[in-house]
């Protein structure tokens, strides 16, 4: 049924596509570096001791439950909003209802705001609260929260009292200027779920903001690279010269490489957006942000050890990094990283987003074509292709299925699911939990079972699976999902490329791939998504079984979309197809008989007439 000759012809554009991609590279943003000194930052101030006010160890003594939206979290932001407003910060306060690892929790955000000579906008941005005691590493970006206000204070009471005498209402700088308006952002939520800084994120202007800068564990004894982490939950991702800027100033005031990704770590967490951090949320509202956080993207352990080295090396970046940011874009109301090139770093070069989908459409135009000739001449041999379809739609339902019972069991609350991914390790496993987890199974089934009802009276119809009409459905349909996958994520389509060459060629009656091989090219279709999953483990530090339930949490959440599901389904229903292709092909070839071979008369050495061309019939040639 497979015509090579249309799937060969149509890799022209490909070759064609491949030297575009290769000129369009570029190189990579600058990263926006600044000649200020960071020495402003005192760590003997913000380290402290549990004697001096604000100070890191004085907050952790004070505060050391912090559960999201108890008590010690609403009286931290109290003194939160005090420290600010002490720094002469113009402070608001608002409160947000989100579900965290603790359930649905009323949520206070702290926002102070410094005006500068341009509308533009710098945010600093941390949570404030933990679930662990004292939770000293995931306080460190409080503390050095406040000691950012302390450096780029307004005003004190002699330049008010100064002011007042000068009849001039607008404050006198007195710590160090800023030409952007600086905002301090105090949330709670983040120890799993984001919910406070999701909220405040949607509520802002994307157009006026140049760049959110995410405090993490800055404290911690022992680090885990990379120090800057981009990623996002969602399509929108944040500037390469942001998350360049900020691994400059580390890199400065560290005198160690903050860590990086390769171009495939990119490519994956592009493909498959999910991160457990706050800039993931703020990303996904659209908003430019990077995390800083010494224990990498997972964070710190509980209760782990904080150094005051590492606090002052990684205040200081924090601080570099709001200078540099300051000076970005110096043309008034100019955005900082306003004509930047989306795409990815590889092989220092950028290869720009819009080059990859080119090249992807190209790599998908062979199987496309050679599958829609497949699936006609499949037609016009009467064989019931569309049957297939349906039988491979029908295959496919058991996924939505199982996401609908996720999503009730999520929205009910038998299963404590954030808006935002959250590390299993966050979110302890009771037996409840664990029941509703397991119920999944169940709706699993059930999806199986409608399958089968939908599909019971057409197998008559469908025919034997090998007969090419399966193959050629698979490869319609595997084809058709990697398209429209294609119009909203391209890295994501690429992930199914292999498939839809391998699993089309697999599908075809007169097919090589047969036994071992066959079983080898389904599954070398999915090394892909596979290697995409490793990725995640590797940069979470978790296994197998963790990303699992990770990610049957972050469906019951929200954060995997209906039609993420369905296109999921669509996949794993061509991979049922193929599989009863393999084993019908097994089948047949275990009850065909044995091969007639010609039986030779007298010894196997023999050689009759004619044998050495000496005929009549041999000697006119």
């Amino acid at each position: 049924m497979l015509d090579v000759r249309v799937y060969r012809a149509a890799f022209i554009p490909a070759l064609l596509a491949i030297f575009v991609v290769a000129f369009s590279l570029q190189g990579r943003p600058t990263p926006v570096r600044t000649r200020a000194v960071a020495d402003a930052f005192d760590p003997s101030r913000a380290y402290g001791s549990e004697r001096l006010t604000g100070s890191l160890l004085q907050l952790g003594s004070a505060f050391p439950e912090r559960d999201p939206g108890s008590a010690g979290d609403d009286a931290l932001a109290d003194r939160v909003a005090a420290s600010l407003r002490g720094s002469g910060f113009d402070v608001d306060r608002s409160t947000t209802s989100g579900r965290t690892v603790d359930g649905e929790r009323n949520l206070e955000t702290v926002v102070g705001v410094r005006p500068g000579l341009s509308d533009r906008r710098i945010v600093v941005l941390t949570h404030r609260d933990a679930t662990d005691s004292p939770g000293l590493a995931e306080l460190s970006g409080t503390a050095a929260l406040l000691e950012l206000g302390r450096i780029f204070r307004t005003r004190d009471a002699g330049a008010e009292a100064e002011a007042e005498q000068r009849s001039d209402t607008r404050p006198r700088l007195v710590g160090r200027d800023l030409r952007k308006t600086l905002v301090l952002v105090s949330t709670s939520g983040g120890s799993g779920g984001d919910a406070g800084a999701r909220a405040w994120a949607r509520a802002q202007d994307p157009a006026l903001i140049d760049g959110v800068l995410v405090l993490g564990d800055l404290a911690s004894r022992e680090w885990h690279k990379p120090w800057v982490v981009p990623w996002s939950n969602g399509r929108d991702n944040p500037p390469i010269a942001l998350k360049r800027t900020v691994e400059a100033a580390a890199r400065q005031e560290t005198g160690t490489d903050p860590g990086g990704s390769r171009a495939s770590a990119q490519w994956s967490r592009r493909a498959l957006p999910l991160t457990v951090s706050e800039q993931g949320e703020v990303n996904r509202a659209g908003l430019p942000a990077v995390l800083l956080q010494i224990s990498g993207e997972r964070g710190p352990a509980p209760n782990a050890p904080i150094s005051r080295e590492q606090f002052a090396r990684m205040g200081r970046s924090a601080l570099r990094s709001v200078l540099a940011l300051d000076e970005a874009g110096r043309g008034a109301g100019r955005a900082a990283f306003a004509n930047e090139t989306d795409g990815i770093v590889t092989a220092r070069n950028l290869l720009p987003t819009w080059s990859v989908r080119l090249i992807v459409l190209c790599l998908l135009l062979p199987a496309l074509l050679a599958a829609l000739d497949a699936y006609f001449r499949a037609r016009r041999h009467h064989l019931s292709a569309g049957v297939w379809v349906a039988w491979v739609l029908a295959a496919g339902l058991l996924v939505p299925v199982a996401w609908a019972w996720l999503r009730i069991l999520g929205i009910t609350g038998a299963l404590p699911a954030p808006r935002g991914p959250v590390l299993p390790a966050d979110l302890p496993l009771t037996a409840a939990q664990a029941a509703a987890l397991a119920s999944t199974a169940l709706a699993i089934a059930l999806g199986v079972m409608i399958a089968r009802l939908l599909n019971l009276g057409g197998r008559k119809a469908r025919g034997n699976p090998a007969a090419g009409a399966a193959g050629a459905a698979v490869g319609v349909v595997i084809c058709a999902v990697a398209l429209v996958v294609w119009v909203l994520n391209p890295y994501a389509a690429a992930l199914l490329v292999p498939a839809a060459h391998l699993w089309l060629f697999l599908g075809a009656p007169q097919t090589r791939l047969r036994g071992i091989w066959g079983w080898l090219a389904l599954g070398a279709g999915l090394v892909l998504p596979l290697g995409v999953l490793v990725a995640e483990m590797d940069a979470l530090r978790i296994g197998p079984f963790s990303l699992a339930r990770l990610w049957l949490l972050a469906t019951a959440g929200g954060h995997v979309s209906a039609w993420s599901s369905l296109a999921v389904g669509a996949v794993a229903g061509c991979v049922a197809a193929l599989v009863r292709v393999l084993l019908a092909r097994r089948h047949l070839a275990a009850v065909a008989p044995p091969d007639e071979r010609p039986k030779t008369r007298g010894p196997a050495s023999y050689a009759g007439p004619g044998s050495l061309g000496g005929t009549e019939s041999a000697l006119r040639r």
